[in-house]
């Protein structure tokens, strides 16, 4: 009798270290990424920089090339206000000299002035392919780019498609001067690697921006074989898990069913 009641502890032990041994197989990759946008001057020749989640002084000024010192003599913060941002606020970064016009002779009235042209700006969209070791979905240390695979862009008003392949020198792969937009951005992945994010995404382009699209992939066999001994040891570990759970839930199911009887 005190074997049967031990049994569906027996069985949640098994279950437990079956599930744990398993776990590996069950962990899909994230969906994350990473966006960098270069800020451009108003009309008025102010640039500006939107504070973020964890944004202090010392990373604005990192990140903006201008000195804290500056930063503060243009926005008056003091030391509290650097440790304390408000995200969302609006710092003044640089001022771009606005051109001072000087009067000149009166031009000659002409018949008929011609009607101007709309102004379209341009921008930079860059794409990069990295080697997502660790399946996180972020471009780390020591995670190269990988070649092979082919970007296409596409603007939405259909006037503008191109292709271009991944290199794995560790550069992005721009597409330079192109219309102000929006884009669909999309990556086809080289054999041997599976996604770790997206595949499409989609970009609004500013003149003057440089939007950096982030794109992760991971060697098919990284979960199975990192070597020829850690591949085996992974499955052979995975069978093992498999049988362990399979073994206590039919003692759990036995016992169950035994209790029950009396």
């Amino acid at each position: 009798m005190k074997t049967i009641k031990a049994l569906p502890f027996l069985a949640i032990f098994l279950v437990l270290i079956g599930l744990l041994l398993f776990q590996p197989f069950l962990t899909q990759p994230a969906n994350a990424q990473v966006f960098i946008y270069t800020p451009t001057a108003e009309s008025n020749g102010n640039i500006y920089y939107i504070v973020k989640s964890g944004d202090t002084c010392q990373s604005i000024s990192l990140l903006n090339n201008i000195s804290i010192d500056q930063l503060r003599a243009y926005n008056q913060l003091d030391l509290n206000d650097c440790d304390n941002m408000r995200i969302g606020k609006k710092l003044l970064i640089g001022i771009v000299p606005t051109a001072v016009i000087t009067a000149g002779p009166s031009p000659t009235p002409t018949e008929s002035v011609p009607t101007p042209m709309p102004v379209i700006g341009q921008g930079t969209v860059c794409v990069y392919l990295f080697n997502d070791i660790n399946g996180n979905a972020i471009a780390e240390d020591g995670e190269t780019s990988i070649g092979g695979g082919e970007i296409s862009i596409t603007s939405d008003a259909g006037d503008f498609s191109q292709t271009a392949p991944t290199t794995a020198d560790d550069n992005p792969v721009c597409f330079e001067n192109i219309n102000e937009g929006s884009y669909t951005i999309s990556i086809a992945i080289p054999d041997g690697y599976n996604a770790t994010t997206a595949q499409n995404y989609k970009v609004t382009l500013k003149a003057g921006d440089t939007s950096t699209i982030d794109f992760g992939a991971q060697a098919s066999s990284h979960l199975t074989v990192e070597s020829g001994d850690n591949g085996g040891k992974s499955l052979l570990l995975a069978l093992v898990g498999g049988l362990i759970l399979i073994v206590g839930l039919g003692i759990g199911l036995y016992a169950y069913s035994t209790l029950q009887k009396k």
